[in-house]
């Protein structure tokens, strides 16, 4: 009976395939939802973008060797926009910032429990964009003070020119967690936000990079009071932004020449001076990024539509091809941030 039905439900969805003019729909996928309760270390998560033609919002998770996992969240299916970055919590759980296209009125931090998938978030703070006009949200980084027992959000919002702390207590359950605006990081001493993208906080200093996103743009290093603490103008139009544990680095993607380059921790100047790892056909047009605590990166690939692995021994002039862990498909459509679970 059950390979009637395994047969049937291959035909229909051939059927459904060829119907849709071979575009798959997030319903055919709804189904794979994990039925795991925790997510083991070194799972993926990955945010995609939908501007109505590029794919859709669509939030997943896949396991370290690449298979399907679980599906978080289909933002653009009820067409409120789609996530632009992670961050994660304690307990399974994570925070999503949302991003409506440009709308002010709807960018917001969602919460999201790993065990429970394809569940409606909690969302914890609602225009996110307020003091501002309109503008586009872009990555997130967030760390746990130990000291304040406190965990501090750093959102870069690409339309307004700034970045936004949130902080809230640690909680363990969603009704424990109240994120409230700190302030705005603006531009200030060397440091320029115009058009901000990739934040990552960098464990070893306390301090949080910042890339400015333009032809000609900035990778920033601020301390987490928004005092800039160094800069460095750089072209082709750097973005996404990852610590490197084992170089003590911040890597940054180029998108505008397909390449990854490593930057000082203090003064954000690119060091080594010359790219670890550069390849149209490999990244194309690369904007996300992540690490691992074992020096491996995972790239997302706006060309390709996949995420690509590389590793680096944070020694070496270059960083070495691993393949592609992530392939094409519905869920990798114009990839907005990867993050990897410690």
């Amino acid at each position: 009976m059950k390979t009637k039905l395994s047969l049937i439900m291959t035909i229909l969805s051939a059927f459904l395939w060829t119907a849709c003019g071979g575009k798959e729909t997030f319903d055919q996928f709804e189904e794979l939802a994990s039925t795991t309760r925790e997510i083991p270390s070194g799972s993926i998560i990955v945010t995609s973008n939908s501007n109505g033609t590029t794919g859709p919002g669509i939030i997943s998770v896949w396991t370290p060797s690449g298979a399907l996992d679980r599906v978080m969240y289909d933002y653009t299916k009820l067409g409120t926009g789609y996530s632009s970055g992670i961050g994660l919590l304690t307990n399974g759980l994570f925070l999503a910032v949302t991003d409506s296209g440009g709308g002010a009125s709807n960018d917001w931090l969602d919460l999201f429990d790993y065990n429970s998938p394809l569940s409606n978030p909690v969302s914890l703070f609602g225009s996110l964009s307020s003091g501002g006009t309109t503008t586009y949200m872009r990555q997130m980084a967030i760390v746990e003070s130990t000291v304040s027992n406190r965990y501090y959000a750093f959102i870069s919002e690409a339309g307004n020119n700034r970045v936004t702390r949130l902080s809230s207590p640690v909680a363990t359950t969603a009704g424990g967690f109240n994120f409230t605006r700190d302030f705005n990081f603006s531009a200030n001493g060397t440091c320029t936000l115009g058009t901000p993208y990739g934040v990552s906080y960098i464990p070893s200093s306390g301090n949080v990079a910042v890339v400015a996103s333009a032809a000609t743009g900035r990778v920033n290093i601020f301390d987490v009071s928004g005092n800039c603490i160094g800069s460095t103008s750089i072209a082709n139009t750097p973005t996404g932004a990852a610590y490197h544990a084992l170089a003590d680095k911040v890597l940054v993607t180029y998108a505008g020449n397909s390449s990854i380059m490593a930057h000082s921790i203090t003064t954000g100047a690119a060091s080594p001076l010359t790219a670890i790892y550069t390849s149209a056909g490999q990244l194309s047009t690369p904007r996300a990024i992540a690490t691992d605590a074992d020096g491996y990166i995972y790239v997302g690939s706006d060309g390709l539509d996949q995420v690509v692995k590389l590793y680096w021994d944070g020694v070496s002039a270059t960083a070495s091809y691993v393949g592609v862990i992530v392939g094409t498909s519905v869920f990798t459509q114009n990839i907005t941030s990867i993050t990897v679970v410690p």
